[in-house]
Order: structure tokens, then C-alpha cells, then sequence
């Protein structure tokens, strides 16, 4: 009888089957995942440099334009044509523009953070936003925060990355510009006090 077990342990003990499934269930996942953070980190990044490329072209037409300058919703209205990859862009998009003075240190100066739509909030987005065309010669500061959802939320990076309540994570785009000379006029300023999600 216990001859018959010891022989019976002796061939499950050299017996292979199922070595490829072992092999396969300790290593797919750590594949798997690996996959999933880096295709979260490449849309992640091609989301960024199109916002990137859309606020530097319509900063560009502020820049240079001398009488038909754009109001803010046709400003905010260019950027989300421009981003492709950003869903109802335009209730996930915050654009600041201010003006900066010309001494060192002024455009740290203007606000630790930048400020997000906070969609678990009833409040209009407008009351904290700035929007300022400005004058000829005049430093400007474009700060534009758009809200994303990750496409594979639970993947280890979409799950690491700084969220908010809904779910969203920040992208951010700034850039800075100095107006050319012309006839040029503020046709919007709206500014005020107001909390955001921030990145």
C-alpha cells in the first residue's frame, strides 16, 4: 500500500503537464499590466501635446491680431476644435488669460495653481475665470486646464494619477506671449474668486 503511494507521488513528481499554465498565470498579468500602464501613458501624453499644439495656435491669432480679436468663448471655441481627444470639451475646459508686468518674478507670482472646472460644483466656471486680451507690448499668460477621464481607470497608473470626485484627471497647458504692436482693445475681462479642482 505505501509502496503504491510513494510510486504514485514519484510520477506526479515528474510529470510536466501544466507547466506552460503555471508560466502563464504568474506571468500575464505582470505583462498585462505593464501593457495597460503604458498605453495609459501614451494616450495620456498624445491627449497633452495635442492641447499643447491647440493653445499655442490659437494664442498665436491673439497674438498677432491687431481689430478683430476673439471674446472668450471664441477663443475656448478654437482650442476645442483643435483637440481631438477630449470628450464635450467644451464643459471640460478652463482658460485663464492675464496680463503679467515686466519685473522678474511676476509670473510665479500669479496664482500657485491652475485652476480646473469643478464639475461637482454648481458653480458658473466664468466667476472664477480671467480673461483678459490686453494691451500692445503686454506680457500675457495662457493657462488652460481641461478634464479627462483615463481609459483604463483601473489599470495602475490611471488608478495612481491625481483625480477628481467624478473621476477626471487634469491636463494642463500654459504658454506666454508678448502682444504685437497695433490698435488692439479688451473685449472681455471676467474675473473673481472661485475654488477649482487643480493639478
Amino acid at each position: 500500500m505505501m509502496n503504491g503511494a510513494f510510486s504514485l507521488l514519484r510520477r506526479f513528481r515528474a510529470e510536466q503537464d501544466g507547466n506552460s499554465t503555471i508560466e502563464f498565470v504568474v506571468f500575464f498579468p505582470a505583462l498585462m499590466s505593464l501593457f495597460l500602464m503604458g498605453f495609459e501613458a501614451g494616450y495620456y501624453m498624445v491627449r497633452s501635446v495635442m492641447l499643447e499644439r491647440s493653445v499655442d495656435i490659437s494664442v498665436r491669432d491673439v497674438r498677432l491680431s491687431s481689430n478683430d480679436l476673439p471674446d472668450f468663448d471664441a477663443f475656448k471655441q478654437s482650442i476645442c476644435e483643435k483637440t481631438l481627444l477630449v470628450s464635450d470639451c467644451q464643459n471640460s475646459l478652463l482658460v485663464e488669460m492675464q496680463q503679467v508686468d515686466a519685473v522678474p518674478g511676476a509670473v510665479a507670482s500669479v496664482g500657485q495653481v491652475t485652476r480646473c472646472v469643478d464639475k461637482e460644483s454648481d458653480d458658473d466656471p466664468l466667476s472664477y475665470t480671467t480673461y483678459d486680451i490686453g494691451a500692445e507690448n503686454q506680457i500675457m499668460l495662457v493657462r488652460v486646464c481641461a478634464l479627462v477621464k483615463p481609459f483604463f481607470p483601473t489599470s495602475r497608473l490611471g488608478a495612481g494619477m491625481v483625480r477628481d470626485n467624478s473621476g477626471n484627471q487634469a491636463i494642463v497647458a500654459k504658454a506666454a506671449f508678448v502682444t504685437e504692436p497695433g490698435l488692439r482693445a479688451i473685449k472681455v475681462t471676467q474675473s473673481g474668486n472661485g475654488s477649482g479642482n487643480s493639478n
